[in-house]
């Protein structure tokens, strides 16, 4: 008797196990089925960015700027390598492109069609070491200033507006060196990989900070943040604080962007296009 009650038990236990895996199999492929592969661009790919619109701005390993519409289809392209590396590009208002230069601590300003508008060398303004720079919603520039560890507000004649002093009052490291700046309109993100993202008010004031370290680039659209982490794609609400794991048919290992329902991701020779289906 004891002999059939550890064999029904076995059995039993083995079963159990076989609807854990199937469930499992099922769940992840759900998530999987969620975002779908609509599109993709054949092209090398240093770096990827997208605007609201959903237009792609690439970067290309020699440094040529292109701009594709959400299809993957090829809207213009001009060569701006004999300025240098370009470290990053805010398409924040998809009527004027910031292209940033850090080698050569100075701004590029191009229209929607790529045509050259501007530049300020910000050793002109004061500003001998930028690590980060981007649009502000006026329109002008920010700027975290190496030299003296401030975030700075600048127009576009390098008129220094707003700075927020130095940064080590409120920040606990010694080293910091902002990678990244995200200014949504009513708050502005500065992200350094070893401190997490320093939030400040449209003022420069600090605000706080997100303790999400490691981190190189975000998205962050209304009261969401969006991020890769081991993978996925992370939804972090700035207001419940509650992180979510969006979970993709192909891992993010490289750059990627993502544009409400959209994600596009840095493959070696393409960048793909997903949708996700809620």
């Amino acid at each position: 008797m004891k002999k059939l009650n550890k064999h029904i038990a076995t059995w039993l236990t083995k079963r159990y196990f076989i609807l854990i895996l199937l469930g499992t199999s099922l769940l992840f492929s759900s998530f999987k089925l969620a975002w779908e592969l609509v599109g993709e661009i054949l092209v090398q790919a240093k770096d990827v960015q997208t605007d609201r619109l959903g237009n792609v701005y690439v970067i290309s390993p020699s440094n040529q700027f292109t701009k594709y519409d959400s299809k993957g289809n090829l809207l213009s392209t001009l060569n701006y390598a004999y300025l240098g590396n370009i470290s990053s590009v805010d398409a924040s208002n998809p009527m004027e492109l910031y292209l940033f230069y850090r080698e050569m601590n100075s701004v590029v300003f191009l229209d929607n069609n790529l045509a050259f508008r501007g530049k300020i060398n910000l050793s002109n303004a004061g500003i001998i070491q930028a690590s980060a720079a981007a649009r502000n919603y006026s329109n002008g520039l920010w700027v975290f200033d190496q030299g003296d560890l401030q975030l700075k507000k600048l127009d576009k004649d390098g008129k220094l507006v707003q700075a927020s002093g130095n940064s080590l009052q409120f920040a606990q490291s010694k080293n910091l060196n902002p990678n990244y700046i995200y200014d949504n309109g009513a708050r502005v993100f500065v992200n350094d990989s070893a401190v997490g993202i320093m939030v400040f008010d449209v003022f420069a004031n600090y605000l706080k900070t997100i303790p999400i370290k490691g981190l190189t680039k975000f998205k962050v659209i209304e009261e969401q943040l969006y991020y890769a982490q081991g993978g996925n794609l992370i939804n972090y609400s700035m207001k419940s604080l509650v992180r979510d794991t969006l979970f993709l048919a192909e891992p993010i290992l490289g750059n990627y962007s993502i544009e409400k329902e959209l994600m596009y991701l840095v493959q070696p020779d393409k960048i793909e296009i997903y949708r996700y289906n809620k």
